[in-house]
């Protein structure tokens, strides 16, 4: 076999091995490799509050633990009673809504009426009956079948839960042997492809996390301050509102924006409903734009081999693809260039 056979061979089977190690070994395993990581940040702080204080570092660091865990608490309790609240209201002016909506349709039918000589009562009429049709099947199959998912959620709340447990107490355990495990990575001969390959991934995830920060911090102000000069109460709130849910890969802007939009429109605001529409297809172009370049340019690999690494990866792992795939991509390559320089490593 040629030299480029063997790279290609070599190509493709540790593209099958990462493939499988993210579909079948990363559930069980990343708790533990995030640990190892949290370690490695709270290492330094808690090495240095020990040498001041000499209480054991593993109590430090469960310390430094609880107090991020209740900071981050009140932070998901402030967000979502700010949802929350807002629910609430939205739900009590469902029947002004209605009332609006039908004054709203009423005024563009008779617009269409006068403008192309149509019928505008039968038009009103027809999109009226729709409407109603489709609160009818809400009610009758979409909310019945969220309702029967509820154990579903249950069980992926009761798993996230047991991940951040595990991952927490795995630190914990860790973090007493750090400085050992760290210096047998650094020392042993066997461990180089590990520092090697490693390095890199180590180098995606602070780049990965550097860039989803950036990203939040332009989506909040730039959504802060246009919702704010538009006049609308909260905008400020709305704002961060919305960078944050885009952070989350499984919500977006979306979730915060188009209902916004809707409720703007029927309410009878429709500039500030324009806005956030415009906003909505802004923010989603900024994060296409910002993400494969920050994330790509950073790590050696092309922002389009970024953007397709988050699209192969969204098909091959589900919604958690989206950090697989990018990760996948890095251990790809840095393997391939270590196992490639290093021939008798290879297959």
């Amino acid at each position: 076999m040629t030299q480029t056979g063997k790279k290609y061979l070599t190509a493709a089977i540790v593209s099958l091995l990462v493939y499988l190690s993210m579909k079948y070994i990363s559930p069980i395993a990343s708790p533990f490799l995030l640990a190892f990581l949290l370690s490695g940040l709270l290492n330094p702080l808690a090495s240095m509050l020990h040498q001041k204080i000499r209480i054991k570092k593993s109590v430090l660091a469960g310390i430094i633990l609880f107090i991020v865990s209740i900071l981050f608490v009140v932070l998901l309790w402030l967000l979502f009673s700010a949802l929350f609240t807002g629910g609430g209201r939205l739900a009590c002016h469902i029947p002004d809504f209605r009332n609006e909506l039908c004054l709203l349709l009423g005024s563009c039918c008779d617009m269409m009426e006068q403008q192309f000589g149509v019928d505008g009562v039968q038009i009103e009429h027809f999109v009226m009956e729709q409407v109603n049709i489709l609160i009818e099947n809400l009610e009758v199959n979409v909310l019945p079948a969220v309702m029967g998912k509820s154990m579903d959620y249950a069980k992926n709340i009761a798993g996230f839960v047991s991940f951040i447990v595990v991952m927490i107490i795995a630190a914990l355990l860790i973090i007493k042997d750090y400085d050992l495990l760290l210096h047998t990575l650094k020392t042993k001969e066997d461990f180089k492809a590990v520092r090697e390959v490693g390095r890199k991934i180590i180098l995606y995830v602070k780049t990965f996390i550097r860039a989803q920060l950036i990203i939040l911090c332009i989506i909040s102000a730039l959504c802060a301050s246009v919702l704010t000069l538009t006049g609308m109460k909260g905008g400020i709130l709305y704002g961060i509102i919305t960078g944050v849910m885009d952070m989350l890969p499984f919500i977006g802007t979306g979730i915060m924006l188009i209902p916004l939009a809707l409720y703007r429109l029927i309410s009878g605001y429709y500039l500030e409903a324009f806005v956030c529409f415009g906003l909505y297809a802004i923010c989603a172009l900024i994060r296409e734009f910002l993400e494969p370049k920050l994330i790509g340019e950073r790590v050696g690999v092309w922002p389009v081999g970024i953007l397709f690494a988050v699209f192969a990866g969204l098909h091959l792992f589900g919604i958690w693809g989206i950090i697989k795939g990018p990760l996948s991509l890095v251990i790809i390559c840095e393997t391939c260039k270590y196992l490639w320089k290093n021939p008798a490593a290879g297959p």
